[in-house]
């Protein structure tokens, strides 16, 4: 089995729910097909750098899973099969540098997953008032008094 990571952007147009469950049917293709998934990232709606499908938005879910090499065509297909996903990329992870790349990431996402619940839970922070300084206006009327 070989790691893999899968961003996936799905249409923007849609309700809160079903993109969890179009999110929630991409991981049942890859569990499908053998795959076991290690940890997901939503990183939540996002401009797109360029309009696809007349769409200036997308919602970016990145999967971390490991899966036979073989499979990784038939999850593909049925990506491209899904006309909810506006794009998707898979990047495998080979050599044992990518690897420890993966498992470095792997572990980056898991731990960005449980501090949301624990920030949500203190207090916030407050700040000490900041002392503003000054601004110098006058260099505009000098050089009106100059001409």
């Amino acid at each position: 089995m070989r790691n893999y990571e899968n961003l996936v952007i799905v249409k923007p147009t849609l309700t809160a729910e079903e993109i969890q469950a179009n999110i929630a049917a991409i991981e049942e293709v890859i569990t499908s097909n053998g795959g076991e998934i290690a940890t997901t990232d939503s990183m939540g709606m996002r401009k797109l750098a360029y309009p696809i499908e007349k769409n200036e938005r997308g919602y970016f879910h990145v999967i971390y899973y490991s899966v036979a090499p073989s499979a990784i065509s038939e999850i593909e297909r049925r990506f491209r099969l899904n006309e909810e996903l506006l794009r998707f990329v898979t990047i495998k992870y080979d050599t044992n540098r990518e690897v420890k790349a993966w498992n470095g990431l792997v572990e980056k996402a898991q731990k960005a997953a449980a501090a949301p619940a624990k920030t949500e839970e203190a207090p916030a922070a407050v700040e000490a008032p900041v002392e503003e300084t000054p601004v110098a206006t006058e260099a505009p009327a000098t050089e009106a008094a100059a001409e």
